[in-house]
């Protein structure tokens, strides 16, 4: 009778030290995914606070209006947050090629880019082929496509 109890104390003892090792794992894989969660849900709302929309006509013309072979373009912040005015915040393509040599201008003569605020856009572009042509702005990972024609 002795060893017949001794054995089911050491089954028992095993099963809660497996018992534990498994409880201890999963909370800590909970915690983890918890802290992915929560880091996840920071870069959301960081998107989701930028937001542009690209205000011009397509029809009435975007290319060389003033006579310079600019593309020009007006875009409006219509996120919660402001936006970096210099030409390192915004990410332009240009029919699919990247451009390093735009200019951004706040309309309204300020030097922040706030909510409700339009900037102007020049992308230069000299001897830029007539046709359909697709410019994507990319402001702190939301893209906008604008399509328009020369």
């Amino acid at each position: 009778m002795a060893g017949a109890s001794i054995s089911e104390m050491i089954l028992f003892i095993a099963a809660l030290v497996v018992a534990a090792s498994v409880a201890g794992t999963l909370t800590s894989e909970v915690a983890h995914v918890g802290d992915a969660i929560s880091a996840r849900s920071l870069d959301v709302a960081d998107q989701v606070r930028s937001d542009v929309e690209v205000v011009s006509d397509p029809a009435v013309g975007v290319y060389n209006t003033s006579g310079d072979g600019n593309v020009t373009v007006y875009v409006r912040n219509t996120g919660s947050s402001t936006l970096p005015t210099g030409a390192d915040g915004v990410d332009v393509l240009l029919d699919g090629r990247y451009r390093t040599d735009v200019r951004l201008t706040v309309v309204d003569g300020g030097d922040t880019w706030a909510r409700g605020s339009v900037v102007r856009l020049d992308v230069p572009a000299p001897g830029l082929a007539s046709g359909d042509h697709r410019l994507m702005l990319v402001v702190n990972e939301d893209e906008e496509v604008f399509r328009f024609r020369t």
